[in-house]
C-alpha cells in the first residue's frame, strides 16, 4: 500500500452530486472539510447546491470525455454516485484511468464489481486505485476479513444482510440489475450460476429467521480481499410500521419517513474453516442510506491523503479490517 505523509489534502470530483445520496454525500463531504467540486447532468440542480456549498460545479453527460477531461484537471480522485451504474460506470471507470485519478463508487450491482476486476491491468498501468463499492462495502467487506481471521484456514462464507430502510429511485433502477446478473455464488474458487434462488435460515439476536440468495457483491469483492472459495449471500427487509407489502419503509419527496423506521440494519458472515468449525460476526448498522453515505466519505478520505493500492481492489482489500472502527456507529459482536 502506497500511504504517504501528505501537506495538503487532494482534491475530488463527485459525479452525480444532485441525487438523493449524492446529496448527503456532498454534505458530509463538506462537513468533514473535503476540499472537491460536483458534477452532473442538471445544471439547475447542480447551480443551486453549489452556491448552497460554495464548490464549483461541472455539467456534462456522462459519454463526454471533454468534460472528464475539464472536471478531472487538477484532482485526485473521482467519487461516481450516479446510478443505474450500468450506465455510468464504464465511462467514469475509463475517465479516471485516462486522466489518472483514483475511482470509487457505491454501487451494489455485482457486474459493476466484475467490470472493475476487468479493468486492473490498466488501473495498474495507470498508477490509479478502482474501488467499486464504498458504500456499504467499506462495512461488509472489512467484516469479512475479521470474521474470517478468527479461523485459521477458512474455506467457506455465508452472508446474511437484513436491510431497514427506504430505497431511491437511483436503487430502484439499479436493482433490476442486480436481479439480472443472476443467482450467483462462489465454488471452488468459481463464480457460478444457480438456476433457483435457495433460502436458509440465520439468526441475527431475534431468532431464525428466513433469507433469500443474493448476489450482494461478496462473491467478487470479498473473494478478492480473502479468497475464501465458497461464498453463498443471503438478503431480507426488515419489516417497519407503514412499510410496504415488499417491507421497504416509502420515500416521501426523496426522503424516508424517519417515524416509520423502527429497526437497524443488519450484516451477518458466517465463516466455516477446514476443520468444520464456524464463527459468526454481526454488525449492526443504522437504517436506510447513512451507512452508504459516512463509509464513502471515509474511504475516499484515504485516498485523498494519499492512502491507497493501485489496481482493483475491494474495501477491506486497501485498507481492512480495521476500516470497520472508523466508521460511524457500527457495533461489531462475535459469537
Amino acid at each position: 500500500m502506497i500511504d504517504l505523509e501528505v501537506t495538503q489534502q487532494g482534491k475530488l470530483l463527485i459525479y452525480g452530486a444532485t441525487g438523493y445520496t449524492g446529496t448527503l454525500i456532498v454534505h458530509e463531504a463538506a462537513r468533514r472539510g473535503l476540499d472537491f467540486e460536483i458534477a452532473g447532468r442538471n445544471e439547475e440542480k447542480l447551480a443551486a447546491l453549489s452556491t448552497e456549498l460554495n464548490v464549483p460545479y461541472h455539467v456534462f453527460p456522462v459519454n463526454d470525455l471533454g468534460g472528464w477531461k475539464a472536471s478531472l484537471e487538477g484532482k485526485t480522485a473521482l467519487l461516481n454516485i450516479a446510478g443505474p451504474f450500468s450506465e455510468t460506470a464504464e465511462y467514469a471507470m475509463e475517465a479516471a484511468i485516462l486522466f489518472k485519478v483514483h475511482y470509487f463508487d457505491i454501487t451494489a450491482e455485482v457486474d459493476i464489481y466484475r467490470l472493475a476486476e476487468s479493468k486492473d491491468a490498466a488501473a495498474k498501468a495507470a498508477g490509479i486505485m478502482l474501488l467499486p463499492g464504498a458504500g456499504l462495502f467499506a462495512t461488509y467487506d472489512p467484516l469479512v476479513v475479521h470474521t474470517a481471521k478468527r479461523v485459521k484456514n477458512p474455506i467457506a462464507m455465508r452472508a446474511a444482510f437484513k436491510y431497514s430502510g427506504g430505497f431511491t429511485p437511483g436503487s430502484v433502477a439499479s436493482s433490476s440489475n442486480i436481479i439480472n446478473a443472476g443467482m450467483l455464488v462462489r465454488k471452488n474458487g468459481k463464480i457460478k450460476k444457480l438456476n433457483e434462488a435457495p433460502s436458509a435460515t440465520f439468526d441475527l439476536g431475534n431468532g431464525p429467521e428466513d433469507f433469500s440468495l443474493m448476489p450482494l457483491g461478496g462473491v467478487v469483492l470479498s473473494f478478492k480481499s480473502t479468497g475464501i472459495p465458497d461464498i453463498e449471500e443471503y438478503f431480507k427487509l426488515a419489516l417497519s410500521a407503514g412499510s410496504n407489502v415488499e417491507g421497504a419503509v416509502k420515500f416521501e419527496e426523496g426522503h424516508p419517513k424517519k417515524e416509520l423506521i423502527t429497526v437497524r440494519s443488519q450484516i451477518l458472515i458466517e465463516i466455516t474453516d477446514e476443520d468444520g468449525m464456524v464463527v459468526r460476526s454481526m454488525a449492526d448498522m443504522p437504517e436506510g442510506y447513512l451507512p452508504t453515505v459516512t463509509s464513502a466519505v471515509e474511504v475516499v478520505n484515504r485516498a485523498l491523503k494519499g492512502s491507497y493500492q493501485i489496481g482493483f481492489q475491494s474495501p477491506a482489500s486497501a485498507y481492512g479490517s480495521a476500516l470497520m472502527t472508523s466508521l460511524l456507529d457500527v457495533v461489531i459482536t462475535d459469537f
